[in-house]
């Protein structure tokens, strides 16, 4: 067996699987907790997860990954092509879109602009920064809304969060940690205001209740009357945030 006790501590295993004409990316991960074989998209890396229950062997995770390659090349063709962070790339800044221009000039603050076509995001310095330059003022730009938004909703349940951090996980927009610090995915400042209000709002709930209980809801209610609405933009247009910034 390939997953033996030795083998469930080791990196997890990618695999390729034909189909048709394209080569499917597929990754096996054991799982000694895991009942049955699991099969999810990582919509991030673009590419399929396989999970391994315990006593499961390769050849039993390659067969399952191609019985199931229908599926895996349908959700794939439902993301959107991956947009780097590159000039006339247009990019959703709090839900509006920001067509990013190259200045030229060598040094500069990064700024959006206002012109004929609509809003651009002004860019300086050397080509070769360009992207990480962008990335630098779109996760400066969410720390600013972050705090700000995690202070006015901290205040209304009085309560007193601890650091506010920036991530880029795959899995949760957010969390809250038991010594009360807040992360948030600073991919949120290209959702519209409004989600990631909702987002603050739903971990500053956690500084009250630790759960997804009736009385944590009530809270996220008192913060954000509509987060069902915003969360069901998560849930169905969140996945497409993952698209920039990404190599084509």
């Amino acid at each position: 067996m390939l997953f033996g006790r030795k083998q469930q501590m080791s990196e997890p295993i990618q695999i390729a699987v034909e189909h048709g004409d394209q080569t499917l990316t597929v990754e096996l991960r054991p799982n000694p907790r895991a009942r049955r074989y699991i099969l999810k998209l990582d919509s991030k890396d673009r590419k399929a997860i396989v999970t391994v229950p315990k006593g499961g062997s390769r050849k039993q995770a390659e067969r399952f990954a191609r019985d199931q390659a229908d599926w895996i090349v349908e959700r794939l063709d439902r993301l959107e092509e991956p947009l780097p962070f590159a000039p006339d790339v247009l990019l959703p800044l709090r839900g509006v879109d920001h067509r990013l221009v190259a200045t030229g000039a060598t040094r500069g603050l990064v700024k959006v602009v206002e012109a004929d076509n609509g809003p651009e995001l002004h860019v300086a310095g050397s080509p070769e920064h360009f992207a990480r330059r962008v990335q630098d003022y779109l996760k400066s730009e969410a720390l600013k809304d972050y705090r700000r938004l995690s202070a006015h909703h901290s205040k209304t349940l009085r309560v007193q969060p601890g650091a506010i951090r920036l991530r880029d996980g795959k899995s949760r927009w957010g969390s809250c940690s038991s010594n009360k610090t807040l992360n948030y995915s600073w991919r949120l400042i290209l959702a519209p205001p409004e989600v990631l209000d909702y987002l603050v709002a739903h971990e500053v709930a956690h500084l009250r209740e630790m759960n997804h209980g009736p009385e944590f809801w009530a809270h996220v209610a008192v913060l954000c009357p509509h987060y069902n609405r915003h969360r069901k933009w998560l849930q169905t247009q969140g996945v497409q945030l993952w698209r920039y910034g990404l190599s084509a």
